[in-house]
């Protein structure tokens, strides 16, 4: 069998952009491994929905950059280089089946590309690919040969040629599709799991299926994961019992903090002018109000409220209502006894 045909810069810029989607398809679960674990390095190691959302638009665009778009600029140098470093690359090329392997000849080059060289062969719609032993492909345009029947039959000798030098099947057909796995939608019902099947759906959707239902399934459990940590972060942001929780969180930090006041007294003579100066002694010093993680304004200061009067102070939290100098503020708990000896002023309201 013999074959002639001629390639363009934008026939093997296209036959690249075919190879590297179907890449792309083939091994889409290693990419969604990948994926996977940066979200969670990009989450940290506490869950926020919102970091969550962000992770997995940002990840599955980093690693399409990495598989496809990166070497798909390598492809494009190495083509703009080409007459320079390669002039037969644009030449027509007469291609020749023989026992010995595939000849191909040019004007300026005549090379014989021999069957132990060749790791396998597929097809797409449009090019029959070669992919050599050190990882390159040459790709042949199927409009080169008659008919389709004729593109098949030469497909199907060079893979029987490799069969046979190899001993083992090395190749892969793009022929057969079978039915989308919607039934993995169920799965997405789990929240966090189904997001990261959701994911994988989706890819399968775009990529190798070009299904729009699976696009839907796999979107549709991302979303809803989204939807039921979003709702739990916000239930618990604006529950009044997980407040009035971080309200005796407070409570315990304020009398222990009433203890490094003074002790920073006995030291220093004064009383610190803010609470910043007793973290200078001690930076395990609780100085921010776990009451104050649930404003709106994440740039308010979140540090407990503190003012010297002379040789007094008064620390104290704004408590769950989040206004200063109400009923519901909570200052240090004093015995009695103990109220004299210290510089603490309450205040009242």
């Amino acid at each position: 069998m013999q074959i002639e045909y001629q390639l363009s810069k934008k026939d093997y810029l296209e036959s690249s952009k075919l190879y590297l989607k179907s890449v792309l398809q083939q091994r889409s679960w290693v990419f969604i491994l990948l994926t996977i674990i940066l979200i969670g390095t990009l989450n940290g190691e506490t869950f926020l929905w919102w970091r969550f959302l962000i992770a997995i638009v940002v990840s599955p665009l980093v690693i399409i950059m990495i598989v496809y778009f990166i070497p798909l600029l390598i492809v494009l140098i190495r083509l703009n280089n080409a007459n320079a470093k390669n002039k037969s690359t644009f030449e027509s090329k007469k291609v020749t089946v023989n026992d010995e392997g595939l000849l191909v000849e040019s004007e300026s080059k005549t090379q014989m590309r021999k069957w132990g060289s060749i790791a396998s062969a597929w097809s797409n719609d449009k090019f029959i690919y070669l992919i050599l032993a050190d990882k390159k492909f040459s790709p042949v345009p199927k409009n080169a040969f008659p008919s389709e029947t004729e593109a098949i039959n030469f497909l199907r000798i060079v893979q029987s040629k490799i069969i046979q030098q190899r001993g083992k099947l090395n190749f892969q057909l793009n022929t057969s599709k079978t039915k989308p796995p919607y039934l993995l939608g169920l799965i997405c019902i789990v929240p966090l799991v189904g997001a990261f099947v959701g994911f994988g759906l989706l890819m399968y959707g775009i990529f190798q299926y070009k299904d729009k239902w699976l696009i839907i399934i796999g979107a549709a459990g991302i979303v809803w994961t989204v939807a039921v940590y979003g709702s739990m972060d916000y239930q618990l942001k604006n529950s009044l019992q997980t407040r009035k929780g971080f309200a005796e969180i407070s409570q315990m930090q304020l009398n222990s903090l009433l203890k490094n006041i003074e002790f920073y007294k006995i030291q220093h003579v004064n009383y610190p002018d803010s609470l910043a100066q007793v973290t200078e002694d001690d930076k395990m010093v609780a100085i921010n109000d776990p009451l104050r993680s649930f404003d709106k304004d994440i740039k308010k200061d979140t540090k407990y409220i503190y003012q010297r009067v002379g040789n007094h102070y008064y620390p104290f939290s704004s408590g769950i209502d989040g206004i200063p100098n109400t009923k519901d503020d909570i200052y240090p708990q004093v015995a009695k006894s103990d109220s004299a000896k210290l510089g603490l002023i309450r205040k009242s309201h």
